[in-house]
């Protein structure tokens, strides 16, 4: 075997610029679709960290009917055994409470609706590492009367840290809801949907504000593995009464993103995939091209003794060989691009940014660092390679001797 693969590594040098335009077209082909698919992903992978890890978390335990009806009403009472016991479920790392619902934010002749989430303050930072995201001000403690807000939506109502935001809205059981509280600080969002309308108050100052003493809305799980969210769910599941609580994963939450990236995905892969035909005929044209070549030397070679399975493994060597090296090489010289890219994403400007900020997402071209997708488009290519070396192999089973040496197709 190990004489084949001489052969072969030989023969596909003795005409470089053959191998050189077969290896370049599977480069282009490799290098295009990598970098494609890392924009596709890191995109994914942002919108889903932005949104989950700030807003819904990865799982989250409510009243039963809440997230059809999110509702202050539908709010349930926090007990330190339940605390305790999600807590100590399995797969699962932290749990914090949240109590979460609307009003309308007002200052000065300005107004908008706006989502009230009520935290503990440093259990919240370990779920959202919420205090990354201050801009301006200082963060908030656990007795703290006041509130945080959102940059874009602090920016629309006026407000600087230490001005007053009044809120006014609809308590438990239809009580009224009104309160004056002081910016503490502000906040800024990566996503623009979330960066609109988001403010934050100490746990029990909302409860008051809502009259919704000791009760909250949900308990935002966070597991121990990201890989393990559907067992974590699976345990809490069990260890909570159904008839009572929900238990659902972010995924169940935010269908809406869910299908978007689905459909998104499959259009991403339509492309890479029109990307590939393309390529593969290249490929096949150039195999072709080399095939009708060298029809005389395959007539002396067989002519001369040489069996044609031998031919045929060296010739399907050769085309594997041309194959890492065009892989290979792409993996090279992509590799350190989508790095560079992951760690610095390329702001969107222009109408393009606005386009995106319209549909709820960061301006942003995000990149995902090299994983399985490298391996899964490498396999593919290769297959593209080896499927075109079906042409030689044929050829070279119905090879006519007396024809390939007067070199006759």
């Amino acid at each position: 075997m190990s004489t084949y693969i001489k052969l072969a590594w030989r023969n596909i040098w003795r005409n470089r610029r053959r191998t050189l335009i077969t290896t370049a077209s599977i480069f282009l082909a490799i290098f295009l679709a990598l970098i494609m698919r890392s924009m596709q992903l890191g995109s994914y992978a942002s919108m889903i960290d932005n949104i989950v890890r700030s807003y819904t978390g990865y799982i989250q335990v409510h009243k039963k009917g809440y997230w059809d009806e999110k509702d202050i009403n539908n709010s349930f009472p926090l007990s330190d055994s339940l605390l305790k016991r999600v807590n100590g479920t399995r797969h699962v790392a932290i749990a914090v409470p949240r109590l979460e619902s609307f009003a309308l934010a007002s200052s000065g002749p300005k107004t908008k609706g706006v989502l009230v989430v009520g935290i503990n303050p440093e259990e919240e930072n370990k779920l959202s590492a919420l205090k990354d995201l201050m801009y301006k001000g200082s963060y908030l403690s656990p007795a703290d009367s006041g509130a945080l807000l959102s940059k874009r939506l602090s920016e629309y109502l006026g407000l600087k840290v230490g001005d007053t935001l009044v809120l006014i809205g609809q308590g438990y059981h239809g009580v009224s809801a009104a309160g004056k509280f002081a910016v503490r600080g502000i906040l800024k969002f990566k996503s623009p949907d979330l960066d609109k309308q988001m403010v934050y108050l100490s746990l029990n100052e909302a409860q008051y504000f809502y009259s919704a003493e000791n009760n909250i809305t949900s308990l935002t799980v966070t597991p121990d593995n990201k890989d393990k969210i559907g067992r974590a769910a699976a345990s809490l599941k069990k260890s909570l009464d159904p008839d009572v609580f929900e238990v659902m994963t972010w995924d169940e939450m935010l269908v809406e993103l869910v299908q978007y990236i689905s459909v998104d995905n499959m259009s991403g892969l339509i492309m890479i995939g029109i990307l590939y035909v393309i390529i593969g005929f290249g490929i096949f044209g150039t195999i072709l091209m080399m095939t009708l070549e060298r029809i005389r030397e395959f007539g002396v070679m067989v002519s001369v003794g040489m069996q044609k399975t031998r031919l045929a493994i060296i010739v399907i060597l050769e085309t594997i060989f041309i194959g890492l090296t065009g892989i290979i090489a792409g993996f090279i010289v992509s590799t350190p691009l989508i790095v560079w890219f992951y760690y610095h994403p390329i702001p969107l400007t222009g109408a393009m940014g606005q386009s995106t900020e319209a549909y709820g997402y960061e301006a942003m071209l995000f990149f995902e660092p090299p994983s399985m997708y490298f391996l899964n488009n490498g396999i593919l290519v290769m297959i593209l390679v080896l499927i075109a070396a079906i042409y030689p192999v044929r050829k070279i089973f119905r090879l006519n001797i007396i024809n390939a040496l007067h070199n006759k197709i």
